[in-house]
């Protein structure tokens, strides 16, 4: 491990994780799919669209120093868009102070100094003003960072929050202890938006609260905040954490990193190390200790059989919210890790064995399973689409599972920790690079791949807080010494996990990312084959998800009817369940050779046996029909893509031979990515066409579909899918 650089000698360490997401709006994009060209205009806060350039876009310009005192000029006239655009796209993935200047620049023009805040609309948000005093503070105390470093809105910043946007109380009274297993976001003393309105309160908002007010008390003294405004901070800080809310057994069901959060900000600002060293520990080892049993009475786990996230544990295992990983909520809950060396440090006692086991393969899992090359999830959700693929909440997955990784690194809870947190985080700023330059914006859109029906995509909240936050997560990991240019770094290993009780199975390699699900019937997606596949690039292949049409499958049918389909999105009775082997079930282990596993399925004188053989490289899948009626079977295998536009391989309309299937094929899907396809097997009849697909709510761009028609005859035919992925460009 490198030198601890000196600031961070004398300085105390907080590394502090995220709050809610408000989900940010704009055009659905990703590679290949609809951009938002804002690069020379304000953003609207209704995600519309960008609008004229408005007042603060450009001023006249200045020059100044940069907080290690090299002269630089702080603005030159371009439009402030315009320059975080090409700052972001010069800026090296390895250096995150500089991508954390380049994408706060995109928040300049909503500045107001009158109002000392950030203002959306008019009006100021209490999450997207509480992300930038991070941001600013962390940098100040830093000595680092140029655009982000702005000691003279730290002092506005912070009477912001613990003025206009604090509550002591609700009617008259402080919010005792929760009764446990019951949601109860409305509390006080706690941080509201402008204007108190208590139906914006949450945990997460006092969390991104208290981690800004922690991080301008670190920053007091080079931001010069006058003697008023550091009691300020001293008396809401005390006042939140030491509230009943706040203390053990109070949670926000299983989300024990919100309580972190506000137990590090305390120890920060007042050096009592109380509540990180008790009701800190009592909280990890309460989470372990309901990891496998249920958490509230008649609830759930915490976490599945093979440590899956539960997100509703106070509901039962079938509620369906319980049914699948909630990959999210498992890394921003894995944020309470955060605060572990910190912890140690202020005197906390090790937890017990089991604890420190359990957190060890569960990081293990979050790390395998929830986790890809590319530095994005390998995404499904209890929470449907109000969660898939909003960049807010894949924002702050990363800030919690890398800043839990980065503090917790004295309790070895994954090989190479800290070097694997920073490959992490070096890829998902890849990730964010290219996404805004498909965008032509460093402001991303609100969500990817096209997603839409999230009710968090609504005027209700703005275009920018997603900025905000990235701005913050990078200010943040970058003074931990995440940034790649602080030591070494570790991708991912090729690694499997599995969860029995939900029906998962997750892979990730260098060169892709894949999810066999059981069916969902809620998404219409899952069944027997791959549900999605992403490149190391972040790129859906053959879709994002889905079911029958826009999915990779069989269909076997006669007369118009279907007898089986291999990935029906919804429960056939004569279809099993995923057979794995037995090292494999309810385990997180790394992928050394080739891992087969399968499954079946059946109607009246048909039977299909499907076989995966996935290794580091690929997936070969295996059909094996036998056809005992005496007709013919129409069989239809389908080879999807993904992403809109014409920049892939296939056109709607073309004719594929059956010689040609049966030879390797490199194909572009239209989001960018490639693969190569080899058939075999196909009858002689066999012959494939490009198909259209409609959209739907899994998977809303689909691209063109390959699919490859034939009879079977009486008896068994054999066919084998070979699909390949090259390293990602």
């Amino acid at each position: 491990m490198p030198a601890t650089p000196p600031h961070r000698r004398t300085r105390p360490r907080l590394l502090l994780v995220g709050a809610t997401a408000a989900i940010a709006l704009g055009s659905a994009g990703s590679p290949g799919g609809p951009t938002a060209h804002a690069a020379d205009a304000t953003v609207r806060a209704d995600g519309a669209g960008p609008t004229d350039p408005g007042d603060g876009t450009t001023t006249t310009p200045t020059t100044g120093t940069d907080p290690a005192g090299d002269p630089v000029t702080v603005d030159d006239g371009t439009p402030a868009l315009v320059r975080a655009r090409e700052a972001l796209a010069a800026a090296s993935p390895d250096d995150l102070w500089s991508v954390a200047d380049a994408v706060s620049t995109a928040l300049d023009p909503q500045w107001d100094a009158t109002a000392g805040a950030y203002l959306i609309n008019g009006s100021p948000r209490a999450r997207l003003n509480a992300e930038m005093l991070i941001a600013h503070a962390t940098a100040v105390a830093a000595g680092r960072g140029r655009a982000v470093a702005r000691p003279e809105r730290i002092e506005p910043l912070v009477r912001l929050l613990t003025q206009q946007m604090y509550l002591p109380t609700l009617d008259g009274h402080i919010t005792p202890v929760v009764e446990p297993g019951r949601s109860v976001t409305q509390h006080a003393p706690g941080f509201a938006d402008a204007a108190g309105n208590p139906s914006t309160m949450h945990q997460g908002l006092d969390a991104v609260a208290m981690r800004a007010l922690a991080a301008a008390w670190q920053a007091r003294d080079a931001a010069g905040l006058s003697p008023a405004v550091r009691e300020l901070i001293r008396s809401r800080v005390t006042a939140v954490a030491t509230s009943p809310f706040w203390r053990f057994p109070s949670r926000l069901l299983n989300q024990i990193n919100w309580n972190a959060d506000v137990y590090a900000a305390y120890h920060v600002v007042t050096g009592d190390p109380t509540l990180l060293r008790d009701d800190y520990r009592r909280q990890l080892v309460w989470f372990a200790d309901h990891a496998r049993r249920n958490a509230y009475d008649g609830g759930a786990p915490n976490l599945a059989s093979g440590l899956g996230f539960h997100y509703l544990p106070q509901r039962p295992r079938g509620n369906q919210a319980n049914t699948l990983d909630t990959a999210e909520y498992a890394s921003i809950t894995h944020g309470a890790l955060a605060y572990y060396d910190q912890a140690l440090a202020a005197g906390m006692e090790p937890p017990p064995a089991a604890t420190r086991s359990l957190l060890r393969r569960w990081t293990q899992r979050v790390a395998y399973g929830n986790w890809t090359a590319s530095g994005y999830l390998n995404w499904d959700s209890g929470r449907g689409v109000q969660r898939l693929h909003l960049t807010q909440y894949w924002l702050l997955a990363l800030r919690g599972f890398a800043a839990g990784l980065g503090g917790s690194d004295s309790g070895g809870f994954l090989t190479d920790q800290r070097e694997t947190a920073r490959g992490l985080v070096r890829q998902a700023v890849r990730l964010y690079q290219r996404r805004a330059e498909d965008a032509g914006s460093a402001v991303l859109p609100a969500t990817a791949f096209g997603f839409t029906g999230s009710a968090l995509v609504s005027e209700g909240f703005d275009g920018l807080t997603g900025t905000a936050r990235f701005a913050a997560t990078l200010t943040e990991l970058a003074d931990h010494g995440l940034g790649a240019d602080a030591g070494g770094l570790s991708a991912l290993p090729t690694a499997v996990t599995h969860d029995q009780t939900l029906g998962r199975l997750a892979v990730t390699t260098s060169r892709y990312a894949t999810v066999i699900l059981k069916p969902f019937k809620r998404l219409r997606n899952g069944g027997l084959e791959p549900d999605r596949i992403i490149d190391a690039a972040g790129r859906p292949l053959t879709g994002i998800g889905g079911s029958e049409n826009g999915a990779l499958g069989l269909r076997l049918s006669s007369g118009g009817k279907t007898l089986v389909e291999t990935q029906p999105g919804r429960p056939r009775k004569r279809q099993s369940t995923l057979e794995v082997p037995r090292a494999t079930k309810d385990a997180s282990r790394l992928l050394r050779g080739t891992l087969t596993v399968r499954g079946s399925d059946a109607a009246d004188g048909v039977d299909v046996t499907v076989r995966h053989a996935i290794s580091r490289t690929g997936i070969t899948t295996t059909y094996v029909i036998v056809n005992r009626r005496t007709k013919p079977v129409t069989a239809d295998l389908r080879v999807p893509t993904y992403g809109p536009g014409a920049r892939g391989t296939w056109s709607v309309g073309d004719r594929v031979s059956r010689s040609t299937l049966q030879r390797t094929q490199r194909i572009t899907a239209p989001s960018g990515g490639t693969f190569r396809l080899r058939l075999r097997g196909l009858p002689r009849d066999a012959k494939g066409r490009v198909i259209k697909v409609s959209g739907r709510r899994i998977g809303p761009l689909p691209g063109p579909q390959l699919r490859v028609r034939s009879t079977l005859p009486k008896g068994r035919t054999t066919i084998t899918r070979t699909l390949t992925f090259p390293l990602a460009e």
